[in-house]
């Protein structure tokens, strides 16, 4: 699953980023659907938490990314593999289940990169980030956990 994000998050960013003319209609179709319309970024291997705001870019756009996508179809064939891994449901899923992990665990790192941080302090950060990611992914009483 993850790999197949990956691969999303790349080939969009390539589509987009290898064409200035569909970057520009994919800004124009955001504004007729009025939507803001934003840059899609690069993942940046060496930082896996990188991911976390190209899935958010990805969700913000889907929309306007699957509008963008259908009208192409015929058009480019890169768009063909794009709109697979738009519509394929473990993507869409694993989009959904992941981000909620890469926040937490981006707010721990955030917490252990501050200047005045104890060994204390950051037993006790990384807990209650075990704690969250215990209660969304592994506790059967959450949405994730079903």
């Amino acid at each position: 699953m993850v790999i197949k994000l990956e691969n999303l998050l790349q080939t969009t960013h390539t589509y987009y980023y290898s064409s200035p003319k569909r970057h520009l209609e994919h800004g124009n179709l955001a504004k007729l659907l009025e939507i803001k319309s934003l840059k899609l970024l690069h993942n940046v291997k060496a930082m896996w938490i990188s991911m976390l705001s190209l899935m958010k870019r990805v969700f913000v756009e889907y929309k306007t990314l699957m509008v963008h996508m259908n009208n192409d179809l015929n058009c480019v064939m890169a768009t063909k593999t794009n709109l697979e891994y738009l519509c394929d449901v473990e993507v869409v899923i694993g989009l959904m289940c992941i981000m909620p992990m890469l926040k937490a665990i981006h707010a721990l790192i955030k917490f252990v990169r501050a200047c005045n941080t104890f060994v204390c302090d950051f037993v006790i950060v990384v807990k209650l980030c075990c704690a969250k990611l215990y209660k969304l992914y592994s506790n059967p009483e959450t949405k994730y956990g079903q």
